[in-house]
């Protein structure tokens, strides 16, 4: 009888533990895979669908824990990946602006614009002229960090 206890005292432990475990796995760490599927390529075409097999999630799962912890779709986060990317390549080159757009994924000059100006709060040709709002813009974003990152 006592073995039978200490067996069953045994296996409840086990299943807590486990549950401690799927826990821990929460926050960003769930999307950690897709964060750095986005930092390696960002300058290709990426479906979001893509991002959830990466996260080993379903794409609707995947959208919500996503958007729960770094308070933007994950769409908006590849496109702020580009524009950082292009801000960078601006910094550090004169390449005309289309080049600059193919560069870091966008597929057309009026897209990159676009988001450009949503994210930055001025054309790339603007920003260009004033690099020094660079750090200032990006300030604006509300991502969550975890230790680590």
């Amino acid at each position: 009888l006592l073995i039978a206890f200490f067996a069953e005292l045994l296996r409840m432990c086990e299943s807590d533990v486990s549950e401690n475990e799927v826990k821990k796995k929460t926050g960003v760490s769930q999307i950690t895979a897709a964060l750095d599927y986005v930092r390696l390529e960002y300058a290709n075409n990426i479906r979001v669908e893509e991002l959830a097999k990466a996260s080993h999630m379903s794409e609707t799962h995947f959208r919500r824990v996503f958007e729960s912890y770094m308070n933007m779709s994950p769409m908006d986060y590849i496109n702020l990946m580009r524009v950082q990317k292009a801000c960078d390549i601006m910094k550090k080159t004169n390449d005309p602006m289309d080049v600059v757009a193919q560069k870091v994924g966008f597929t057309t000059t009026s897209t990159f614009n676009r988001n450009f100006r949503q994210l930055m709060g001025m054309s790339p040709a603007e920003w260009r002229k004033r690099p020094e709002n660079y750090e200032q813009q990006l300030l604006k974003f509300d991502i969550h960090s975890e230790e680590g990152w």
